[in-house]
């Protein structure tokens, strides 16, 4: 391979490299919102339970002072029964006893339906607290990993940056500054592109025969697509079935 064009492949692995790890310690923010956010989802769904844990219980609380002021009510009604003068009195007093027994009995009846409710509730909520607390640890864990990583990406990078400026004192400098335009107008992407089978790799347009029979013939040259304008690395095709046929002929 010519030398620039080997110049120009270690320089973009080189820039590849680092917007990947750029990209990665870019992205440390957005990954340790994310792991905090599902903290904050989890707390949110823990606190909805707690609340409707503490309602059940204030709920079975009025339903048991009812149930009290029903009882005392009932023994009032009862007493006052004993000294009706009327049927009518009578009547009226045995009406409002009636109702205030069925009232208890209903008022039983969905306080015992309350408890095994909260003793789900208080299952779920015991769990969930459990769960939280665990989940913090090892959020707290993945955060740190994700720092050291990042870190590590950093010093990676500065020793890449290094070696790519140590590099780009070797390319000769029209070479240097043709690879520079062609990153910035790619946007750090592909600058290199690879040349099979008579395609451009990365626009995906054909090359002239005549070019592509030049790329063949002089190696040393550095020969650009006709569409994108990117360096052209020729990358030939194998034959697969070639080298099978050779290793039979061989064994």
């Amino acid at each position: 391979m010519a030398q620039d064009l080997d110049f120009a492949l270690r320089l973009q692995r080189m820039d590849q490299q680092l917007a990947q790890l750029q990209a990665e310690i870019r992205g440390l923010p957005k990954k340790i919102a994310e792991l905090e956010q599902q903290i904050d989802t989890h707390q949110r769904r823990l606190e909805a339970d707690q609340a409707a844990l503490a309602a059940n219980q204030a709920e079975l609380r009025r339903l048991s002072a009812a149930n009290v002021d029903h009882k005392a009510k009932i023994e009032k009604l009862k007493k006052q029964v004993m000294q009706a003068t009327t049927q009518e009195q009578l009547t009226a007093f045995q009406h409002e006893i009636a109702f205030c027994e069925v009232e208890t009995k209903k008022n039983e009846e969905t306080a015992l339906r309350m408890l095994e409710e909260g003793e789900t509730l208080a299952a779920t909520v015991k769990a969930a607290e459990a769960n939280l607390a665990d989940e913090r640890v090892a959020v707290e864990k993945r955060k740190a990993e994700a720092t050291v990583l990042s870190e590590e990406d950093r010093k990676k990078g500065v020793r890449i940056y290094r070696e790519r400026e140590k590099l780009a004192k070797e390319v000769p400098p029209t070479l240097l500054k043709h690879y520079e335009r062609l990153r910035t107008k790619y946007k750090g992407g592909i600058v290199v592109a690879e040349c099979t089978e008579g395609l451009c790799t990365c626009c995906m347009m054909n090359i002239r025969a005549a070019l592509l029979q030049q790329i063949r013939q002089y190696p040393e040259q550095i020969f650009c697509c006709e569409s994108c304008l990117r360096m052209l690395s020729y990358n030939p095709p194998i034959s697969i079935e070639g080298t099978v046929s050779s290793v039979r002929l061989s064994s």
